[in-house]
């Protein structure tokens, strides 16, 4: 009874924050995602007040192989914003009717969605993604006539994001790429196989103790592993960091090149659009302070940028209680700065 007092109250609280300020759409638009998307609010006004999008299965032509991709196009012949789902990894089975249902959703509130990924990591190969897929379903976008070519941005979760930047950094498409929502990727990806290694991360000179999930440990050394980074690899069987430091600066110059790839830091000054960047402050997959040194190195660049403690490293499971309103709050604040700009 409690959980739904609480509720109804937020709900309240946000309803009285889209009838107070303007513009009215996008807070009607930032309600009803939080309603459809968090799987603790049981009501779910979307979909009877939007059309259901008209959705297509896409394949395109990549160096790397076919890259497979589900297109949402939302109701009404103007053009519209779109956004390029990005997600760095294999995606699960059990875990794709949260992306193609997070598509639907933002394909009803009018966006043009995308999302590619390779042919091999659909079929459930462990490999990481490649830029070259977000390059080319960009160019894909900018063919479609119900797209505003000006208004092409991505959208990464987890390690996707940083892929997505690197994507977006590139040169065919550099100019053209609008915006960038960043959510729980890693800016070094030196630094970020260091802390899922020794299993801590540095803060301020501090060395701090991190619970790092042994899924993203395991699917870390084995994409290594699979891509022949054998010298790299090795940091998973090592815990002190001087013996980390050391495996990597001893690794390959051809594997230390191949996985900068994956590495923000590495496209600083290449990256032409706007950032917003989030990060859950408990994640267990990408420590927060990945997305602290992204902000502080595209500072230029970052048009909002929030630490949040509402998920479960990108999905919004936290329970919703008190503790959580402010979070909550945090969250919408970051999401009108988003939806308003796309």
């Amino acid at each position: 009874m409690k959980k739904k007092i609480f509720i109804l109250i937020a709900l309240l609280v946000l309803i009285l924050v889209v009838i107070l300020q303007k513009p009215l759409a996008t807070h009607f638009k930032i309600a009803l995602f939080i309603t459809e998307e968090f799987p603790q609010i049981p009501i779910k006004p979307l979909g009877l007040v939007t059309g259901q999008p008209n959705h297509q299965r896409i394949e395109l032509d990549s160096s790397n192989g076919k890259v497979v991709a589900d297109l949402y196009l939302p109701r009404g012949g103007d053009q519209k914003s779109a956004i390029i789902v990005a997600m760095g990894v294999r995606t699960q089975e059990k875990d794709k009717p949260l992306i193609r249902k997070f598509s639907d959703t933002m394909a009803r509130l009018g966006y043009v969605v995308f999302w590619p990924r390779l042919d091999s990591l659909d079929r459930g190969e462990s490999l990481p993604e490649e830029s070259e897929t977000f390059i080319e379903g960009f160019k894909y976008l900018q063919t479609q006539p119900l797209v505003n070519s000006d208004r092409i941005s991505s959208m990464g979760f987890s390690v996707g994001s940083s892929t997505a930047l690197v994507a977006a950094s590139d040169p065919q498409i550099a100019k053209d790429v609008y915006s960038l929502i960043f959510f729980g990727g890693q800016f070094d990806i030196f630094e970020y196989l260091r802390s899922l290694a020794s299993k801590n991360y540095q803060v301020d000179g501090q060395t701090i103790s991190w619970n790092a999930a042994d899924d993203a440990r395991n699917h870390a050394k084995s994409l290594l592993l699979a891509k022949e980074a054998t010298e790299t690899a090795k940091i998973f069987e090592e815990s002190e960091k001087d013996k980390i430091d050391k495996i990597l600066s001893e690794a390959p110059d051809e594997e230390k090149e191949r996985l900068k790839k994956y590495s923000p830091k590495e496209y600083v000054g290449q990256f032409k659009g706007r950032l917003f960047i989030m990060h859950d402050k408990a994640d267990h997959y990408v420590p927060y302070v990945e997305s602290v040194k992204l902000n502080q190195a595209f500072a230029n660049q970052v048009e909002a940028f929030v630490i949040t403690d509402l998920f479960e490293h990108v999905q919004p499971n936290r329970p919703l209680n008190g503790q959580t309103l402010g979070e909550l709050f945090k969250l919408y604040g970051f999401l009108y700065q988003v939806l308003n700009y796309l």
